[in-house]
């Protein structure tokens, strides 16, 4: 499979030893597409696979999903004529797509900007390394939705912030801004918003002249299964597939504005 790639769901570059990954805005709706989710699974691996990538630098979407589109979108999927099993296979995809890239045999960078949804931050938290820039605000619909984050949210951010800090963050109704985040330890680096591309390529080359060995090794450890992500993932299905599926929180989309 060549690298380069102009895709519904993404599209992709190889610059020198690095995969520059762009996601595109309608990405977890298009999960639901067999053929389309495969492709992009196929590439991670290949990616992941291939000896002349040392890293993998994903961007996140420009068009942006905000609070608003995720409430219609649950509002969509909850509807008199869906059923539980539409949502189901979105949640199994965002699943894949989670393990897919925490288990990118590379060094994964993510880069980030604008109003950023909690499920795109997760994906970010599954990463080895975030940028963001400063005009960034991370949103947690939780309380309008009533739902836990899906992604593998409190997972990671247990590791990163502790249970209380989280248990706070997912009950705050809070945006986090870009300096807040870097406190917290949700990002790495925030850098001014109109250069965020040339700095994540940056530090891209900047990781990519590291001896690979260690990078592969120091992320094996890192990622000693202390836990278990894909266990975590399957019971946050069950818990949001029954949360979704009763009638309070049908009652509360139908009260949002």
């Amino acid at each position: 499979m060549a690298l380069n790639v102009e895709h519904n769901l993404f599209s992709a570059k190889q610059i020198d030893n690095i995969a520059i990954i762009s996601f595109k805005k309608n990405l977890i709706r298009q999960l639901t597409n067999l053929y389309l989710k495969e492709f992009l699974f196929d590439y991670l691996h290949e990616v992941s696979d291939d000896k002349g990538i040392k890293i993998v630098l994903i961007l996140g979407s420009p068009e942006k999903i905000r609070s608003k589109d995720l409430i219609e979108f649950y509002g969509e999927l909850s509807g008199p004529t869906s059923h539980i099993y539409d949502i189901a296979r979105i949640y199994n995809a965002i699943n894949q797509l989670i393990l897919t890239i925490h288990g990118i045999n590379k060094m994964v960078v993510h880069a980030d900007n604008g109003e950023v949804l909690s499920l795109f931050l997760n994906i970010s938290l599954a990463c080895d390394y975030r940028i963001i820039g400063d005009k960034t605000l991370f949103q947690y619909p939780t309380l309008e939705l009533g739902l836990v984050p899906k992604g593998g949210g409190i997972f990671f951010l247990t590791k990163k912030i502790g249970s209380c800090k989280t248990m706070e963050l997912l009950l705050s109704g809070k945006d986090i801004t870009a300096q807040e985040a870097l406190e917290m330890g949700l990002v790495d680096k925030v850098i001014p918003s109109e250069s965020l591309h040339e700095a994540a390529i940056q530090v891209a080359r900047n990781f990519s002249r590291k001896p690979m060995h260690l990078i592969s090794d120091a992320k094996k450890l890192l990622n000693f299964p202390l836990d278990d992500l894909a266990g975590f993932l399957e019971r946050e299905n069950e818990l949001l597939l029954e949360s979704v599926r009763s009638e309070k929180f049908r009652n509360r989309l139908d009260q949002q504005p």
